[in-house]
């Protein structure tokens, strides 16, 4: 019988490149100071090139400036032989506006029961429909 940890290993085998790119930008983006930490929504590695995408146009701008900073944060952690597989040449910051979800709106509604409402029609036709109806509805 095998045990939990092979057929997990067994499933993300295939995977496992990505996820280890996945973790090794996480942490790229941990070790990024908390003023841009912050506002970075994702990284992404497409070849050589890494996408920086950013919430707000100022950190973009900043981020365009001190990308040296990025580049030394990836160079010390191939030193320490960590994220070998991460080598960007480039390094492009985007902007997207995406504005908060505004709350829904909340609907108030009472349940009352059938058949107990007034009849404030005033022709006598009138009100002796609405009264064979209020009949109706107290029967079901």
């Amino acid at each position: 019988m095998k045990k939990a940890n092979e057929i997990i290993n067994h499933i993300l085998s295939p995977y496992s490149d990505k996820i280890q790119q996945k973790r090794c930008l996480k942490k790229i983006i941990s070790l990024l100071p908390l003023k841009y930490n912050k506002y970075i929504t994702s990284l992404q590695l497409k070849g050589e090139i890494l996408f920086i995408n950013v919430s707000h146009q100022a950190v973009k701008q900043e981020l365009y400036y001190n990308r040296n900073l990025i580049f030394s944060i990836i160079k010390t952690m191939h030193s320490a032989n960590m994220c070998t597989n991460i080598k960007p040449s480039k390094i492009i910051t985007n902007y997207k506006y995406s504005p908060k979800p505004k709350p829904s709106k909340i609907y108030k509604f009472y349940i009352k029961p059938a058949g107990n409402f007034e009849i404030k029609a005033k022709k006598k036709e009138i009100k002796e429909k609405f009264e064979e109806i209020k009949k109706l509805l107290k029967r079901n």
